[in-house]
């Protein structure tokens, strides 16, 4: 956090706990002056600036990433299948056959989102 004032930790440092529970933060640093150069975001909240570092295990996010794509994948694949079997189109009302569709679309959304995660971590 940053302000002009240099009374500003004072004024800030009773606020921390709450900061830490509500948040579910592991820290708050109270910063004098201007916010280091960390890549993150910052988002000007009156007339303090908040910047929000995250630190993330890169090997257990890509682990993450590939479990997910390996999940949508096969639901893809299963919505495929449904979709491509005729008999279930015929059968199936329209409705069912349309929110088929529609599951299929979103997978192959979100598929592409996580695509893009992983090229991001590589």
């Amino acid at each position: 956090m940053r302000r002009k004032s240099l009374g500003d930790r004072a004024r800030l440092a009773p606020f921390v706990p709450y900061l830490v529970a509500l948040a579910r933060l592991s820290e708050v640093v109270i910063v004098e002056g201007a916010l280091p150069a960390a890549g993150a975001p910052v988002s000007i909240v009156g007339e303090y600036r908040l910047m929000l570092k995250i630190e993330v295990d890169m090997s257990a996010e890509r682990e993450r990433l590939h479990k997910e794509r390996l999940r949508l994948e096969a639901e893809i694949a299963r919505a495929q299948g449904k979709l491509e079997n005729p008999a279930f189109v015929e059968r199936a009302p329209p409705l069912v056959v349309a929110q088929e569709k529609e599951r299929l679309a979103r997978f192959r959304s979100t598929l592409e989102k996580v695509n893009e995660q992983l090229r991001q971590l590589a």
